[in-house]
């Protein structure tokens, strides 16, 4: 049977694009085209799409907000799916009976992978529910957090931290329901880094507090943020992840620093440019698309970085961004 028939018979005719353009689903705005591409608006579809890449014995790459992601040229093979699924609500909440009345102190919100953490810190902020607020400004999907255990550092606060359960799409097809535990969360690390499994929604456990303070302390980050990272420009985000505490400590970094911009800082490489990608002026670990730069400029950058600090410092640093495709 046609490869295209069998998808469209798990999605739906007509919901499957051939040679989708990649670039405009990420926020560095490069990247080739999808094989097969679709975009799913609901966990069913996540579902359907999983079950019809076994049945087109393709490969499936799930894209939410396209945030610390590099995407080749060259494109991606297989099923490309866009997660759109961005439903949230708050599906239990906790308490005590004071004078009659239930006073509330925890609440389980649920949040599908494709709801950007945005949206989400809004909605518990607005709810007067702690543990997400200092991640406002944050881009990308509550997905590709869980994937990257994303962290705020001022002070240091990861989305895994506030994780109840998660529901996640087993090979058969099927969602089963796992806790925090399972994803061996650490620094910049989980255990989808590893499995690839695709997560469908999340539960977060947090604490009733007053929306004033929840804002506040939100608005302290996004504040930090903007004075400190290129904002309102083309950028996968924090391109290598931070050196340990131990090698700041033998590198004698100013105040132990962990910072993996500094280093790139350091060797020379802030504001270094190769096509149209740059190292931003602002903040040495941000690589910069100035217009038209292509996966291979970002991959050069990224290349000449690692290249130059383990010649000066003997420490390799790894990539925080995830490349998909393949690359020269």
């Amino acid at each position: 049977m046609d490869i295209l028939a069998t998808l469209e018979g798990y999605v739906g005719r007509g919901r499957i694009k051939l040679a989708e353009p990649l670039a405009r689903y990420t926020t560095l705005r490069i990247g080739g085209p999808a094989e097969y591409f679709f975009t799913a608006q609901t966990t069913f579809d996540l579902q359907q799409a999983f079950k019809a890449a076994q049945a087109g014995h393709m490969p499936i790459t799930v894209l939410g907000g396209g945030s610390n992601t590099l995407i080749s040229d060259a494109g991606i093979k297989g099923l490309v799916v866009r997660n759109q699924s961005r439903a949230i609500k708050v599906i239990k909440k906790f308490g005590r009976v004071v004078n009659g009345e239930m006073v509330v102190d925890r609440a389980l919100v649920e949040a599908d992978t494709g709801t950007m953490i945005n949206q989400l810190v809004r909605f518990s902020c607005d709810e007067g529910l702690a543990g997400l607020e200092r991640h406002l400004g944050l881009p990308g999907t509550v997905g590709g957090a869980l994937f990257m255990n994303s962290k705020w550092t001022k002070p240091i606060a990861y989305v895994g931290e506030v994780l109840y359960q998660a529901k996640i799409l087993a090979e058969s097809g099927e969602i089963k329901l796992v806790d925090k535990q399972y994803f061996n969360f650490g620094y910049d690390q989980s255990i989808l880094q590893k499995t690839r499994e695709v997560v469908v929604s999340a539960i977060f456990l947090l604490k009733k507090e007053d929306p004033k303070i929840l804002w506040q302390r939100a608005q302290t980050s996004m504040d930090y943020r903007k004075t400190t990272q290129p904002m309102g420009v083309s950028t996968a985000g924090c391109t290598f992840r931070n050196i340990s505490q131990a090698e700041a400590f033998r590198l004698a970094t100013p105040d132990h620093t962990t910072s993996a911009g500094y280093l790139v800082d350091q060797v020379g490489l802030k504001g270094y440019q190769v096509g149209q990608a740059k190292f931003s002026d602002k903040h040495a670990n941000f690589i910069l698309n100035l217009g038209s730069a292509s996966a291979d400029d970002v991959k050069n950058l990224i290349d000449e970085a690692k290249k130059r600090v383990e010649e000066k410092y003997n420490v390799v640093i790894e990539p925080e961004i995830v490349l998909l495709g393949t690359f020269n």
